[in-house]
């Protein structure tokens, strides 16, 4: 896979891709990310500028401090090691795309702004990241009546063509991304374990062009606590509704990533509707839609809520509309 100038710099600069971990340097924090882009939008320059002949006086003459060029000139540096290992991964069906290029995710980029990783690793069919879906998240210690939930709503979101966007966690996760691909419906998968482990457990999957894994790391980077969280958000802000079948009350993932997307808006909430779960209830209270199933498509019940939402359109992202503007172009012609 070819990535232009500016894609290869979004993967030295903000991924550990050929990165030796006795090099002492790491890769930019989305933060700092974001700032670097933000200069460079200021001095009408685009990410590969560090491949040009001087380009660490350029950064200081940008105004970076030449302790941040010295670090991005070696992060750039990389380039030979970081490709071998590209080129390894891809043999093994996974690629990368970045936020530079027109596959990204369109409503990561909408809803995430600058909260939207610079790079996802992916194996799988990348056009299912633009279906209209539903996400599908609970806990996984769930109830028998939150399994049937689930597969319920999967089944029905199969039928209507639905993609379902989940983690593929034990449980509900897991569950609803089952139903899905039994049904012959579509799944886009946000992990937090390897991807390595999980492309053999979906290989037939992947094959028919049913499910896309992603993950934000790299693809050897084992399950870690935080990462399942951070991927919370993804799942909202992909999804045109996220159904909740079972949360704790208080505590846990399921319960802070619905949470944390009532409080920033990424995405709308629906809490399946059962008096016997407190952790339900009181996500109810907090401002979770709450839902049972029905006689309603779940076509109609998104279409009605994200009017009332007013979902975001397809309007540039603000904050980097002149970015974008500048290093777009190219690559949608």
């Amino acid at each position: 896979m070819k990535y232009s100038d500016n894609e290869k710099s979004t993967i030295l600069l903000t991924t550990y891709v050929g990165l030796d971990d006795s090099s002492g340097v790491k890769p930019l924090s989305r933060k700092e990310w974001n700032q670097f882009i933000g200069r460079l939008i200021e001095n009408g320059q685009q990410p590969g500028i560090v491949f040009g002949n001087g380009a660490e006086s350029d950064l200081k003459n940008m105004g970076c401090t030449p302790a941040f060029a010295e670090r991005v000139s070696r992060l750039a540096g990389r380039g030979a090691a970081a490709a071998s290992e590209l080129d390894a991964y891809e043999k093994r069906g996974i690629y990368a795309v970045t936020m530079l290029n027109k596959e990204y995710p369109v409503m990561l980029r909408r809803v995430l702004k600058q909260k939207k990783p610079p790079v996802l690793f992916y194996a799988g069919e990348l056009s299912l990241a633009k279906k209209i879906g539903i996400g599908a998240v609970g806990s996984r210690n769930v109830s028998r009546e939150g399994i049937d939930f689930t597969r319920t709503l999967a089944e029905r979101a199969a039928a209507e063509n639905l993609v379902v966007y989940s983690g593929g966690a034990r449980g509900v996760d897991s569950v609803s991304e089952m139903v899905s691909l039994e049904m012959g419906g579509g799944v886009v998968s946000y992990i937090a374990e390897s991807l390595y482990t999980k492309i053999r457990k979906n290989t037939n999957s992947i094959a028919d062009g049913r499910i896309l894994l992603f993950s934000d790391v790299k693809p050897d980077a084992g399950f870690s606590a935080g990462r399942a969280m951070n991927r919370n958000k993804y799942i909202y802000a992909s999804a045109y509704g996220t159904f909740i079948a079972e949360s704790d009350y208080g505590k846990g993932g399921t319960w802070n990533g619905a949470m944390e997307s009532l409080k920033y808006g990424w995405g709308n909430v629906f809490v399946y509707d059962r008096k016997d779960c407190a952790g339900n209830q009181k996500l109810i209270e907090a401002g979770g839609i709450p839902y049972t199933i029905d006689e309603r498509r779940l076509c109609d019940v998104l279409e009605t809520q994200a009017k009332a939402a007013k979902k975001p359109d397809p309007a540039p992202d603000a904050e980097t509309t002149g970015f974008r503007q500048m290093t777009l172009n190219d690559l949608l012609n």
